[in-house]
């Protein structure tokens, strides 16, 4: 086994930690009733964006396209557009997710990161 190393490369990215919150799920119940209920709150999307200067500025970035992070969000669970929320605002958007920033992002790998 590798010893790890004590200092870490950082990448030029924030994260966004987007976790879904009981609006969404009871979404995805009603969408999606296949089996047990949907609650997976442990369960949650990370996205990447360029380093800015503050997570104030990472999170006027959400606020500009928190579209298609929602829509990413909702074609997760149910790809037909139709079932959707026809009128998703940034309102509609926090009311179904917690949004965390996250300044420092640090790969543990030697290996390149890849994006598929």
């Amino acid at each position: 086994m590798e010893p790890i190393p004590y200092f870490f490369e950082s990448l030029d990215r924030n994260a966004i930690l987007v976790r879904p919150k009981q609006p969404f799920f009871d979404w995805a119940n009603a969408v999606f009733n296949d089996g047990g209920p949907i609650n997976e709150k442990d369960e949650c999307n990370i996205y990447l964006v360029h380093a800015k200067a503050s997570n104030e500025e990472v999170m006027k970035w959400v606020r500009k396209h928190f579209d298609g992070i929602f829509v990413n969000e909702l074609n997760d669970w149910c790809t037909d557009e139709g079932r959707w929320p026809q009128k998703r605002t940034y309102a509609l958007f926090t009311s179904w997710f917690d949004v965390e920033t996250h300044s420092m992002v640090l790969d543990l790998e030697d290996d390149p990161v890849t994006k598929e």
